[in-house]
């Protein structure tokens, strides 16, 4: 039985539900599951990448999965905006900075999350930033996998507070890749609203 995650941004969809366990060997058979539980979620799930034990694909929809895994949904990784909820941003997707100005200018909360330093080996540079609105949507990356995850859901508090934060990932060689640190080491995110 796989356990499905659900974002705070997704949970609008769930009726607050964060977490359900789905009979499912694929993901296109837990899909249909979901929806039939919450017919909110329809049609936003197909284009998502999935993240099952923290390990990302996209175009999942006849990825396996294994028994016991947890499983969470996330936006297109190449290029996408969170939630799989693509939304036209004319002609900036691919700048997460153009992005959030967009979405601010739109009214929506955003926040900027920045890689401002790594040590050992980190997929994403100092420098890297990923723009995260106030539904969820996202536009970058500082990582991937679970570390991904987790700056994403930390964006929601940083967005209603507007307190900034410093988030730190460190991981040993041997767990690498669950959390998205292709080789071990550590980074460090500041995490910003956006006002």
């Amino acid at each position: 039985m796989a356990t499905v995650l659900f974002s705070s941004a997704q949970q609008r969809f769930t009726e607050g539900e964060a977490r359900v366990e789905v009979e499912a060997s694929r993901v296109d058979e837990l899909i249909r599951a979901l929806y039939a539980r919450h017919s909110a979620l329809e049609g936003k799930l197909e284009n998502a990448a999935v993240a099952i034990d923290g390990v990302i694909y996209n175009d999942a929809e006849y990825v396996p999965i294994p028994p016991d895994a947890e499983v969470q949904f996330v936006g297109q990784v190449a290029g996408g905006s969170g939630d799989a909820v693509r939304e036209p941003l004319g002609g900036v997707a691919g700048d997460p900075l153009a992005v959030a100005c967009a979405w601010r200018e739109a009214g929506r909360g955003v926040a900027i999350a920045t890689v401002v330093e790594t040590w050992g080996s980190s997929p994403c540079p100092a420098g890297s930033q990923l723009a995260v609105d106030d539904r969820g949507h996202f536009e970058g990356s500082v990582s991937g996998g679970c570390v991904e995850g987790a700056v994403i859901e930390a964006a929601g508090g940083v967005i209603e507070s507007g307190a900034s934060s410093v988030l730190e990932f460190g991981v040993a060689d041997e767990d690498a890749w669950a959390v998205g640190l292709a080789c071990g080491g550590r980074i460090r995110v500041y995490l910003e609203r956006v006002d």
